[in-house]
């Protein structure tokens, strides 16, 4: 049966979607081109994709990340957030995508909850995330979202380290959370792609659209979506000063050394692992 509009939809439809639908989450970092992968996506007739829908979940991704034992809790949290968004996008027969950062550490709910789900697992290298999330002032600002965002549970520590390492240790973290994630269900489940490969590549993206289920994207929208800069950072003259964004950092060609050490101390092993060199130039 067929429903129209989501206050019609029977229960064992619900029941379906819980069980059966493969509705796919992007989970990253943030600052990988998560924006990217879902204006890519939203060129498939068949998908309905979403960067970051409300509610955002924004101010929760550090509580999600040293909680993991209350999984009831975090459940239905978000359970509560998504279960109407996701069913409409169900009833409409189309695949529901989300690339919202703020998701990765409620991967293992996400899992158990909608049994069906599928998950792409998003990568940067370790110094370009970290030259973004510094341009962005992660771990500076004083907002929702830098509440919010994961850190250390020993604040004396934290405190003590600085931009860079904090965000190398996010990056981390986080790629290894999803690490274990993605150890625990079947392969078929998961798809791990490299931002730089996907926006120069061929082969990732036609991975990507197969992975999801999506019916082909045309090789020339394709071309001239990888060309184009997505989410690129800019400081607005209406912020407020508790916002501390800078546009000039360098790349992480031309760090100092004892930067690139503060990176390496936390990074090295997973980006080897990925791919990615951590010597004076980037690979």
């Amino acid at each position: 049966m067929k429903f129209r509009i989501i206050h019609h939809v029977d229960q064992a439809t619900i029941d379906r979607m819980y069980a059966d639908y493969a509705a796919v989450f992007i989970l990253s970092t943030g600052r990988a081109g998560s924006k990217f992968i879902v204006r890519l996506l939203g060129h498939s007739d068949t998908i309905s994709a979403f960067h970051e829908p409300r509610p955002t979940l924004q101010y929760f991704s550090d509580y999600a990340y040293h909680h993991q034992a209350g999984k009831e809790t975090l459940t239905r949290m978000f359970d509560a957030a998504r279960m109407e968004s996701i069913l409409e996008v169900f009833i409409k027969e189309r695949i529901y995508v989300e690339s919202n950062q703020c998701l990765s550490f409620f991967a293992p709910i996400i899992a158990g909850l909608f049994r069906g789900a599928k998950f792409v697992h998003l990568i940067r290298h370790p110094g370009d995330f970290v030259r973004s999330g510094v341009r962005k002032g992660w771990h500076k600002n004083d907002s929702i979202w830098e509440s919010g965002r994961v850190s250390l549970m020993d604040k004396k520590r934290w405190a003590g380290m600085d931009q860079v390492e904090k965000l190398s240790w996010v990056w981390q973290t986080t790629n290894s959370f999803i690490e274990k994630v993605k150890n625990q269900l079947p392969p078929q489940r998961f798809l791990t792609i490299r931002f730089e490969d996907l926006i120069k590549e061929t082969k990732p993206v036609k991975n990507l659209l197969a992975f999801t289920g999506s019916k082909k994207i045309k090789a020339g929208i394709i071309k001239e979506l990888q060309k184009a800069k997505v989410n690129e950072m800019c400081i607005h003259p209406d912020e407020p000063p508790t916002m501390k964004k800078i546009l000039d950092f360098p790349h992480y060609k031309d760090w100092q050394p004892d930067m690139r050490d503060r990176l390496k101390k936390h990074c090295a092993e997973l980006a080897d692992s990925y791919g990615y060199k951590l010597g004076s130039e980037r690979q």
